[in-house]
C-alpha cells in the first residue's frame, strides 16, 4: 500500500491474459541484507532487511519486515460420504484477545509438523488425537501460505475419508494445554456456517468450499 498523497508506479496491461502464469523468480532476486531472532515464545519472531527486484527490473529500496513462525501446519477435514458429513472442532483461540474478543473458533482439524514427519502423517495424528477419528484416505487440497504479509507459516490442507459415526465429544492433550469439542455436522451445515459468519477461520472456509465442489471424489 502506497503512503498516503504517493502516487504509486503504474504501467497498466495491453490485454488480460489467458492463464495465470508466476513471473520467473529465484533467490537471486533478493538481496538479504540481515536476518535476526529478535523474540521467542511459542514460536520466533525475525527481521529481516531485504531489497528485492521490482516488476520493472530496477532494485527496491532496502525494505524491513518481521515475521512471525511456529510451524509448518496440516490441516484436514475429515468427511463421511456416507452420511454426508464432517467434523469440526471448537476450541478457545488466543488471536481474539488482540481485539479484545473472546474468539472460541470452528475449525478443521490442525496440527504442528515436526521434524522428519510426513504431513499424511501428522493429519492422520491429529485426527484422532482432536477428533477422535481414524482417516481412511487423505485427498490433497492445496499447499498455502497462511498470511504471507508477516507469518511464516506454511500449510498442508487435507480432506479425509472417514466413518463419523459416534464421533463427537471432548478431546486434545492436556500436556498441549487442549480442550478440543468435536461436532459432527452435515456438509450442507457445515457450509452454511461458512456463509453466516459460525465458522470465522479461513483454512477451514477454504476446507468445506473445497468440499462442496469435489465431494464426489472423496470415497
Amino acid at each position: 500500500m502506497a503512503a498516503a498523497g504517493k502516487l504509486l508506479r503504474h504501467q497498466p496491461e495491453q490485454h488480460m491474459e489467458s492463464r495465470l502464469a508466476p513471473t520467473p523468480r529465484s533467490l537471486a532476486d533478493v538481496d538479504l541484507r540481515s536476518r535476526d531472532i529478535i523474540g521467542r515464545g511459542w514460536g520466533k519472531l525475525e527481521r529481516f532487511v531485504f531489497r528485492h527486484k521490482r516488476f520493472d527490473g530496477e532494485w527496491s529500496d532496502e525494505v524491513t519486515r518481521d515475521v512471525y513462525t511456529i510451524g509448518e501446519a496440516v490441516n484436514v477435514l475429515p468427511y463421511d460420504p456416507a452420511l454426508d458429513a464432517v467434523v469440526l472442532i471448537e476450541q478457545f483461540r488466543t488471536c481474539g484477545l488482540v481485539w479484545g474478543e473472546a474468539t472460541w473458533l470452528f475449525e478443521a482439524v490442525a496440527g504442528v509438523r515436526e521434524k522428519d514427519e510426513e504431513p499424511e502423517d501428522v493429519a492422520r495424528r491429529e485426527a484422532l488425537e482432536e477428533a477422535g477419528c481414524e482417516l481412511r484416505t487423505l485427498h490433497p487440497v492445496a499447499t498455502a501460505w497462511s498470511s504471507p504479509g508477516g507469518y511464516g507459516e506454511r500449510a498442508h490442507l487435507f480432506v479425509g475419508a472417514a466413518s463419523l459415526e459416534g464421533v463427537g465429544g471432548i478431546h486434545g492433550l492436556a500436556h498441549e494445554h487442549e480442550d478440543i469439542r468435536a461436532v459432527a455436522v452435515p456438509l450442507a451445515e457445515a457450509y452454511a456456517a461458512t456463509q453466516d459468519g459460525r465458522v470465522r477461520d479461513a483454512k477451514t472456509i477454504v476446507l468445506v468450499q473445497w468440499l462442496m465442489l469435489n465431494k464426489s471424489q472423496i470415497g
